[in-house]
């Protein structure tokens, strides 16, 4: 059948494209080629040492600290259904690493909130804690006890408002006390602003104090040793867990990582819509162990 005017004009342009787009790939194996010879004639040594496995690792390591973490959280995102929002403090970069897959979504504490607790404890108490506030502060945080929080949350620190002021202390301006300390709402940056008062440089916190705290978080009790700590051997570190409603599980975990060389960092994770406690964990120890391998080929 013969074609119609229109039907050869269509053959041949798309004729024409086709031998472009062949002309164009040709061009571009030829200018690659040309490249490479170039480069071996000229670095003769290194040419017989070139892999391309090598050049996509130094391409990765070219990356910010920031890139690195914000590519490898993004991977974390998309295998999960849950809210997550995670925030890393670099002590050799100064800086703070921040990303969520929920950007308008609160996070409740649940049991994190007892550290700030603790801090504000032995701000009020100049440091020096009774031999029964002592007995509840280790309670609180090796063991998680909730009954021990209660009591230091209603009769030591002054509840709701005693609370939203420790937050004031140490400019944690987005978290938001309520009369149900495990329903207080945080971010994870807010929580770094806690936890490198704890770890690094002070003016809230005394070094005893510190050392307080940081001996209480490298000694909770075995099995709540899971979360930030995934990845890594030297932690210290608070957990918080909660079924709540729509908010199915809460799975969270606040805390230290003595990295590698001189890149110790804090860091923060909170999670909810978890199925269950299990996968919660499974989320947060997923993106702990991603971030701890970032750090440790961001480390020289």
């Amino acid at each position: 059948m013969r074609k119609t005017a229109r039907e050869t004009r269509q053959s041949r342009r798309q004729s024409r494209r086709f031998q472009q787009w062949i002309t164009g790939g040709f061009i571009g194996v030829a200018l690659l080629l040309v490249s490479l010879i170039s480069y071996t004639s000229k670095n003769p040594n290194q040419a017989a040492n070139y892999h391309p496995t090598k050049a996509v690792t130094n391409l990765f390591s070219t990356m910010t600290l920031g890139d690195q973490l914000h590519k490898t959280w993004r991977q974390q995102f998309k295998a999960t259904d849950a809210n997550v929002a995670v925030a890393v403090y670099s002590a050799k970069t100064g800086q703070t690493y921040r990303a969520t897959n929920a950007p308008k979504h609160q996070f409740y504490t649940a049991s994190t909130v007892k550290v700030a607790i603790l801090a504000g404890l032995l701000q009020k108490e100049n440091g020096q804690l009774s031999s029964h506030e002592d007995e509840l502060a280790t309670a609180m945080i090796e063991n998680s006890n909730n009954d021990a929080t209660n009591e230091l949350f209603e009769n030591y620190i002054g509840g709701k408002s005693g609370l939203q002021k420790i937050f004031d202390h140490f400019e944690m301006t987005h978290s938001i006390a309520s009369n149900y300390w495990g329903l207080t709402v945080t971010t994870p940056s807010d929580q770094l602003r806690l936890l490198n008062n704890i770890y690094f440089h002070s003016d809230q916190l005394s070094a005893s104090e510190q050392a307080y705290i940081r001996n209480l978080m490298a000694n909770v009790e075995s099995d709540q040793q899971w979360g930030i700590s995934a990845g890594s051997s030297s932690y210290g570190l608070k957990n918080g867990w909660l079924s709540y409603g729509k908010r199915k599980w809460i799975i969270n975990s606040i805390g230290y990582i003595n990295g590698p060389g001189d890149n110790n960092y804090t860091i923060a994770v909170y999670t909810d819509n978890n199925s269950s406690m299990a996968t919660g964990e499974q989320v947060v120890e997923k993106l702990a162990k991603a971030t701890r391998q970032v750090m440790d080929q961001a480390n020289p």
